[in-house]
């Protein structure tokens, strides 16, 4: 029993420590004047170190300890320290214009304070070009090497919203050949699966939070009738707080959000170890934090700035998405434990309590530093 409970506490621990490393958000504007302005929304410490989204987290890479370095630089030194590093990650990006590779210039490097340190810090990069003639295609391609990222574009006019939808670029493909002149829409299904795509990867394996709190809530029964209200009542929780925060009646605050979050996985996790649990008491403490963890889900989802005619189609698709992957986790957790009792073996002894103790750790190790930091 202390055998396998030093093993799974080695193993959280070291997700515990880890920064997940999130897809790049790339906006591209042209301007009146045949500017282009291209802003790239990335972890830098994570660009420079060459750990990008293919890991599921910083510790995964070789050189998650040159990341922790830069991860608790002033941004400043930081900025100084991008400068050497800054052509070699130019190279590794490639804007078209009119089927021609464009020389991008360097306009503004704003990086976020240190604050919390097992958050990827925000980076937003700003590179200029200045074209001879109007654009009348445009491509874009992000390194494969950083992983994932975000694509929209827009032409410029003042007090007008422009963007695209957005492209979810996959292992370093390039973006569609656009027509700046007659763009192709996405089409309502085109954009509500897209999205799916984007809520699943926010969960997994992006989304360390949600999936430890859903491990936590699927250990504490093998009744399907009570694992279905308890899972129903966090999804209808955290759908209620999202579409409230997206549309702006409820205001998201990180700084208080994160650690509830935290907390919230640490006092699921504890109930486990209970012999005799009240499901009217869980399910209500089940639905107090599905509406924090929607405020969560929230915060990311307001990066992508929707635009108002596909607002509720892409808030539908990304809340389809994270339902899939809490369907994935209940699955995988519920299957671990029908195998055990198959063979007859004491499920909660071997998996549960110690699982259980684990998550509340971390749960509890995220929340103080969350609070602190």
């Amino acid at each position: 029993m202390m055998k396998i409970l030093t093993i799974v506490l080695i193993l959280l621990t070291s997700w515990a420590q880890a920064d997940v490393v999130k897809p790049a958000l790339v906006e591209v504007s042209i301007f009146a004047d045949k500017k282009i302005q291209v802003e790239i929304n990335l972890s830098l410490e994570a660009v420079m170190t060459g750990i990008g989204t293919q890991y599921k987290n910083t510790t995964d890479s070789p050189n998650s300890s040159k990341y922790d370095s830069l991860r608790a630089l002033e941004g400043e030194i930081l900025r100084e320290r991008f400068r050497v590093f800054e052509s070699d990650f130019l190279n590794s990006l490639q804007l078209n214009v009119n089927k021609q590779k464009q020389t991008l210039r360097l306009s503004s490097v704003d990086i976020d304070i240190i604050g919390y340190k097992k958050r990827p810090r925000k980076t937003l990069l700003t590179y200029t070009a200045q074209l001879e003639n109007w654009p009348k295609t445009l491509s874009w391609q992000y390194a494969k090497d950083y992983g994932d990222s975000a694509f929209r574009w827009q032409v410029y006019k003042k007090d007008e919203y422009n963007w695209s939808q957005w492209q979810w670029l996959r292992n370093g493909i390039s973006s569609d050949l656009i027509d700046i002149n007659h763009p192709e829409p996405l089409t309502t299904a085109q954009r509500f699966y897209q999205f799916i795509g984007i809520g699943f990867d926010h969960v997994i394996p992006l989304g360390w939070d949600h999936i430890l709190f859903i491990i936590g809530m699927a250990l504490s029964s093998l009744l399907w009738k009570r694992l279905l209200l308890l899972v129903t009542t966090f999804t209808l929780a955290h759908t209620i707080t999202l579409g409230l925060a997206m549309y702006g009646v409820v205001e998201v605050f990180p700084s208080i959000i994160e650690p509830l979050i935290a907390f919230s996985i640490a006092y699921v996790a504890i109930e486990n170890l209970l012999l005799k649990q009240s499901i009217k008491r869980k399910s209500i403490v089940v639905f107090v934090f599905g509406l924090i963890h929607g405020l969560g889900f929230a915060s990311m989802l307001k990066e992508f700035e929707m635009a108002p005619n596909s607002f509720v189609t892409t808030l539908i698709g990304f809340n389809v998405g994270v339902e899939l992957a809490q369907v994935v986790i209940v699955f995988g957790v519920i299957s671990v434990l029908l195998i055990l009792r198959s063979l007859k073996l004491d499920y909660r002894q071997l998996v549960i309590i110690p699982v259980s103790v684990i998550i509340a750790l971390i749960g509890f190790w995220w929340g103080v530093e969350r609070l602190m930091g």
